[in-house]
C-alpha cells in the first residue's frame, strides 16, 4: 500500500510538472505571437530634429532612426506615417495605427494612451519678440495671445504654471510661424530648435533671439500605443534597451550636431595667430574669429567651448573626433586637409612686406627672392603676378623676418592683420614697409568631419544670421587697418521686418517740403533740384527704408510748416522738437547740431549776447519756433519777422533791422557767398544750442520708429563727410575781401595825409573781425571733434591727442596711462527707460569723469557705452589705479533721471606707455584687452 501511494505521488508530481511547464510555455508563445510582425506608426510631419518629413518626403529624425534601431534589435518591421500633430494623435486612439513615435507625458493622454518608457527629451520654451524681451517670467506674459500647435502639450505645461493665460491654435507649425512673421504673434511656444530644419528667415533670426526665451519644461518623450495593447509596452521597453548607448550617442550628434552630452559644439582652434585667434593675457581664447564664433553661439543657442593647438595638431583633433568643428581654415584646391567645408567662414588679406626699403612699383621685386609660408594658398597667383621671382619657403613668422634682415630675401608675402600685430608686439614695425597696392585674397572655411553633413549645415545656417554690419562691427575691435577689412566698406543696412515693409509700401509716395533759399541745409540749385544736408539724410532714409520720398519747394517757412500741419505735405527737415508743436507735430530724434549766430553790419559794435541788444529790431525768418524763445527770454527784443534768409540779410544791410539771427551753417555760407560784404557775423552765447529733426504729419507717426533706424546709419565717416563738404566754410575768406577793402580806403586815406589815424582804426576793426570769423571757425571745428551728447572729445580728437602724447612723453622719457572704459549693463537703461534717459546717464557719466582727473588729461567718448581717459605725466602706475578706483566710487552713486534712480558701474582696462606699449595702437589695444578681461570677470572693477 506504501509503494502504491508512493507510485502515485510521483505521478502526480510529474503531471503538475508538465502541465505548469506547457502552461508557461503556452503564455511565452501567446506573448510573442500576441506582438505583431510588423507595426504601423504615427509621427508629427514637421517638428524638427525629432519627427519630420525631409525634403525628399522621407520620415527623418531623432525618434524615427531610434524607431529604426529598435527594428533592428526586435526583428520586427515598422512602417512611419507622417501626418499633422493632433492627426497623429487620433490615428492612435481610432487604432488606424499601431504605435506613435513618442509624445509627451500628460494626465489627459494617459486616460487615452499606454505609455512605454522615455527614450529621448527636449525643452519646450516661450519665444518672446524683441520688443517685450525685458519679461523674464512667464507671469509677465499674460497680457499677450501665445501662439501654440493643436495639440501639444504646451498649453497644459503653461497652464500648471500660470492659470489666466491666453492662446491662439494653429494646425501645423507652418501656420504658426507664418502669424508669427506677419507680427500677429508677439509669443509662441515651441520646443528647442524651432528655427532649424526651416528655410533661413532673418524675420524670426532677428525679432526672436534666443537669448529672450523663457524655459517652459523639459519634456521627457515616449512612444504609445492604445490602450487595447497595453500587453506590447513591455515588448516595446525590451527593444529600446537592446539599442546600444553608442548608437544613441550617434543619432542624437547626426540631429542635433553637437555632443548632447556636454550640450555644445568643441571647436579646435589653433594658437598665436593674432588678430584672428590666439590665448589672451587671461588664459582666455580671443580674437576675431573667437569673437564671430561666440556671435554665432548667441544667435543659435548652442553652446561652444575651445581646444588650442597647432595649426596641424588643430586639424587632427577633427580628423580624430576630438573636436566637432575647426574655428577657421586656408582652405584651397593647393591645401586640401580632406575635410568637409561646413561654410566659407572669413577672407583674410595677404600682402609683401619689405625690409627697410619702400616699395612703389611691384615690379622692383620682380626676380628677386620672396619668402612665403609653405601652406601658402595663393602661391599660383603670386607666380602670375611675379613671374620671375625665386620662391623660397619658410614655417614661421620669425623666419621670413630674419631671412629679410639678413638679405636672403627681399621680403615676404603673408597675412596683413597678422603680419603688423607680429611685428608691433616685436617692436618691429617700423623696420618693415607694406605695399598696399597688391593683395591676395585667402578664404577661410569652417572644417568638419566629412560625414557630419547635418553638422555642417547648423553651422552654415548660423552664420547666415549675423548681418555685414556685425561682422564689420568686429573687424573694427580687432583689424587696426582699414584696408584689412572685409567689411569695412559695407553700410550698415537696418533690418525691415515683413510688417514694416507692408506699412511702408501701403504709404505711397511721401511728400517732404524744403524752401529753395536755406544753403546749405536745403535749397534749390541752378537746375531747380533739391539740394543741401537735408538731401543727402533724406537719400539715406530712401535707400535705407526702400520708400519713395518726393521734394515740395517752398518760399517761405510759415507756409511750409501750416502744410505739414495739415497734410499737404507729410515731412520737413531741420525742425526744432518744441512743446508748443507736439499736439500738431511729430518728430523724429534729433540728426543735426543747430547753433545760433547773428548778423550785423561791419560798423556794429560786436556783441555775443542777445541780453546785449536790449531794444533792438532783430530779423527772424517767420515760422521759426525760436520766434517763441527769444519773446520768453528777452523781452526787450523788437521781432521783426522775414520771409526767409536772404531777406533777413538783406534787411540788415538796409537797416530795417539791426541784426538778423540764423543757424551757424547757413549763415557762415550764405555770408562766405560774398553777396553781403557789409555784414558780419558773430555767434550768441545765452542760447541753448537746438538738433534738427525730421518733422512728421502725426497721422504718418507710425513711421517714425523706422526714420530714426534709419537716422542712426548716419554714422561718424559720414557726418565728418558731410561737414566737409557743407560745413567746412572757409571763414578767412570774409577777411581777405576786408584786408582788400582795406587797403583800398588806406591808399584813399594818404592821399589826405590821414594814414596814422585812420590805420591804427582799421587794423583795430580788422582783427576784432578776423577773432569774430576764428571763434565761429572754432566753434564748427569742435562740433566735428566732439562727441554730440556729451560734449567729450570723440575718437578722431582722442587720435590726435594720443598722437602727441607719445611724442611729448618720448621726447622726456616719463610715461602716461591710458584707461579703457566699458559701462556695464548700459544696454538695459536705453531698452527699459528709453535713448534719453541713456542719453541723460551718458552726459552724468561724462561730468563724473572729467570730475577725477586733472584739466590736463583728455576724457573721450570712445564710442556707444566706452570712454578712453588720457592721463599724462603719471609718476607710477598706482596714479592710475587711484583714477580707476576713483572713477569705480564716483559711478556707484545714485542718481534721479526724470524720477528714476539710477547707478551706473564700469569695466576698466589701464595700460601705462611704454611699459605696454610704444605707439598708439599697441597701447590703446593694450588698455581695451584688459579691460575685456574685468567684462569677462563681472565687471565693476579695473584690471592692471
Amino acid at each position: 500500500m506504501k509503494l502504491i501511494s508512493t507510485i502515485f505521488t510521483f505521478f502526480l508530481f510529474t503531471l503538475m510538472t508538465f502541465i505548469v511547464s506547457a502552461d508557461e510555455n503556452e503564455s511565452a508563445s501567446v506573448s510573442s505571437l500576441a506582438f505583431p510582425s510588423s507595426l504601423a506608426i504615427s509621427m508629427s510631419e514637421d517638428a524638427y530634429p525629432y519627427q519630420f518629413v525631409d525634403d525628399n518626403g522621407n520620415p527623418a529624425g531623432v525618434m524615427v532612426d531610434l524607431w529604426r534601431e529598435w527594428a533592428s534589435a526586435t526583428g520586427v518591421k515598422v512602417s512611419f506615417y507622417p501626418m499633422q500633430w493632433q492627426q497623429s494623435l487620433q490615428s492612435v486612439a481610432d487604432g488606424d495605427v499601431d504605435a506613435h513615435i513618442g509624445m509627451a507625458i500628460t494626465k489627459e493622454r494617459q486616460q487615452l494612451f499606454s505609455y512605454a518608457d522615455k527614450v529621448s527629451s527636449l525643452n519646450s520654451y516661450l519665444y518672446l519678440h524683441k520688443d517685450i524681451a525685458n519679461k523674464k517670467a512667464i507671469s509677465d506674459i499674460r497680457p499677450f495671445k501665445i501662439g501654440i500647435i493643436e495639440g501639444t502639450s504646451h498649453e497644459q505645461d503653461l497652464l500648471a504654471i500660470e492659470p489666466s493665460l491666453t492662446f491662439k491654435y494653429f494646425k501645423t507649425k507652418k501656420a504658426l510661424y507664418d502669424a508669427v512673421v506677419a507680427g500677429e504673434i508677439y509669443v509662441f511656444a515651441t520646443i528647442q530648435g524651432y528655427n532649424q530644419g526651416i528655410p533661413i528667415n532673418l524675420e524670426l533670426a532677428n525679432n526672436f533671439h534666443i537669448s529672450s526665451r523663457i524655459l517652459i519644461k523639459e519634456i521627457e518623450l515616449a512612444p504609445v500605443v492604445s490602450l487595447l495593447n497595453q500587453s506590447w509596452v513591455s515588448f516595446i521597453n525590451e527593444g529600446f534597451k537592446k539599442v546600444s548607448t553608442t548608437h544613441v550617442d550617434e543619432i542624437e550628434k547626426r540631429w542635433f550636431g553637437y555632443r548632447r552630452e556636454s550640450n555644445g559644439l568643441l571647436i579646435a582652434m589653433q594658437m598665436n595667430v593674432e588678430p584672428f585667434v590666439d590665448i589672451g593675457l587671461d588664459g582666455l581664447p580671443h580674437g576675431l574669429f573667437v569673437d564671430l564664433w561666440r556671435l554665432w553661439s548667441e544667435k543659435t543657442g548652442i553652446s561652444i567651448d575651445f581646444i588650442p593647438s597647432d595649426m596641424n595638431g588643430s586639424i587632427e583633433l577633427i580628423k580624430d573626433g576630438h573636436a566637432d568643428v575647426h574655428i577657421g581654415y586656408p582652405e584651397s584646391e593647393e591645401i586640401n586637409t580632406g575635410l568637409n567645408r561646413a561654410n566659407h567662414f572669413y577672407s583674410v588679406k595677404s600682402r609683401f612686406f619689405s625690409y627697410n626699403k619702400e616699395i612703389k612699383d611691384i615690379s622692383e621685386i620682380d626676380g628677386k627672392r620672396i619668402g612665403l609660408f609653405a601652406t601658402s594658398p595663393y602661391i599660383i597667383e603670386l607666380r602670375k603676378v611675379l613671374p620671375n621671382a625665386q620662391i623660397r619657403y619658410y614655417d614661421s613668422m620669425e623666419q621670413l623676418i630674419k631671412a629679410s634682415r639678413d638679405g636672403d630675401i627681399a621680403g615676404f608675402v603673408a597675412a596683413s592683420a597678422y603680419t603688423s600685430h607680429y611685428l608691433l608686439h616685436q617692436k618691429s614695425w617700423s623696420e618693415f614697409y607694406q605695399y598696399n597696392k597688391l593683395d591676395f585674397g585667402t578664404q577661410i572655411y569652417n572644417l568638419t568631419n566629412v560625414e557630419d553633413t547635418e553638422l555642417a549645415e547648423r553651422i552654415a545656417n548660423g552664420f547666415q544670421l549675423i548681418s555685414d554690419f556685425e561682422m564689420a562691427k568686429l573687424e573694427q575691435k580687432w583689424l587696426l587697418n582699414k584696408a584689412d577689412r572685409t567689411f569695412s566698406t559695407v553700410d550698415k543696412q537696418i533690418y525691415i521686418s515683413n510688417k514694416d515693409r507692408k506699412y511702408l509700401d501701403s504709404l505711397g509716395a511721401i511728400k517732404l517740403g524744403y524752401l529753395t533759399q536755406w544753403a546749405p541745409m536745403e535749397y534749390q540749385n541752378e537746375l531747380g533740384e533739391f539740394s543741401g544736408i537735408n538731401k543727402e539724410v533724406i537719400e539715406i532714409v530712401t535707400e535705407q527704408l526702400g520708400i519713395d520720398i518726393i521734394p515740395v519747394a517752398y518760399q517761405q517757412w510759415d507756409k511750409l510748416n501750416k502744410d505739414l500741419q495739415n497734410g499737404s505735405i507729410h515731412l520737413v527737415g531741420s525742425m526744432a522738437n518744441n512743446k508748443n508743436r507736439e499736439p500738431a507735430l511729430e518728430f523724429t530724434e534729433g540728426y543735426w547740431p543747430s547753433p545760433w549766430a547773428i548778423a550785423t553790419t561791419l560798423t556794429q559794435q560786436p556783441l555775443f549776447n542777445l541780453s546785449q541788444y536790449n531794444g533792438k529790431r532783430i530779423g527772424v525768418v517767420k515760422g521759426y519756433n525760436l520766434i517763441n524763445i527769444l519773446r520768453q527770454q528777452f523781452p526787450g527784443l523788437e521781432i521783426v519777422q522775414v520771409d526767409n534768409t536772404q531777406r533777413g540779410l538783406q534787411a540788415v544791410s538796409s537797416g530795417d533791422v539791426d541784426l538778423f539771427i540764423e543757424q551757424v551753417v547757413t549763415l557762415a555760407y550764405v555770408l562766405n557767398e560774398g553777396e553781403f560784404p557789409d555784414l558780419k557775423m558773430a555767434l550768441v552765447a545765452d542760447l541753448t544750442e537746438q538738433k534738427s529733426h525730421i518733422g512728421v504729419y502725426p497721422k504718418l507717426k507710425t513711421i517714425i520708429p523706422l526714420l530714426n533706424r534709419a537716422i542712426e546709419t548716419i554714422d561718424e565717416t559720414k557726418q565728418q563727410q558731410m561737414y566737409q563738404k557743407w560745413v567746412a566754410v572757409d571763414l578767412r575768406s570774409e577777411a581777405d575781401k576786408y584786408q582788400k577793402w582795406f587797403k583800398i580806403v588806406l591808399l584813399g586815406l594818404l592821399i589826405i595825409s590821414m594814414i596814422t589815424f585812420i590805420v591804427f582804426l582799421g587794423n583795430k576793426r580788422l582783427k576784432r573781425e578776423i577773432t569774430l570769423r576764428k571763434t565761429a571757425e572754432q566753434k564748427i571745428k569742435f562740433v566735428a571733434e566732439h562727441d554730440p551728447v556729451t560734449k567729450l572729445p570723440n575718437r578722431g580728437l582722442l587720435d590726435d591727442r594720443l598722437a602727441c602724447a607719445i611724442k611729448a612723453h618720448e621726447r622726456e622719457q616719463a610715461k602716461f596711462a591710458l584707461l579703457f572704459i566699458d559701462l556695464d549693463k548700459f544696454k538695459n537703461v536705453n531698452d527699459q527707460h528709453g535713448h534719453h534717459i541713456g542719453d541723460a546717464l551718458l552726459i552724468h557719466i561724462a561730468t563724473a569723469l572729467k570730475s577725477v582727473v586733472r584739466k590736463s588729461d583728455t576724457v573721450s567718448r570712445f564710442g556707444g557705452d566706452e570712454f578712453v581717459i588720457l592721463l599724462n605725466k603719471v609718476d607710477s602706475s598706482e596714479c592710475a589705479i587711484k583714477v580707476a578706483d576713483n572713477i569705480i566710487n564716483v559711478l556707484s552713486d545714485p542718481l534721479i533721471i526724470e524720477g528714476i534712480t539710477l547707478t551706473a558701474s564700469a569695466s576698466i582696462g589701464i595700460a601705462v606707455y611704454p611699459d605696454d606699449g610704444d605707439d598708439a595702437i599697441a597701447i590703446l589695444q593694450m588698455a581695451d584687452k584688459k579691460m575685456y578681461k574685468v567684462k569677462k570677470q563681472g565687471g565693476d572693477q579695473r584690471s592692471f
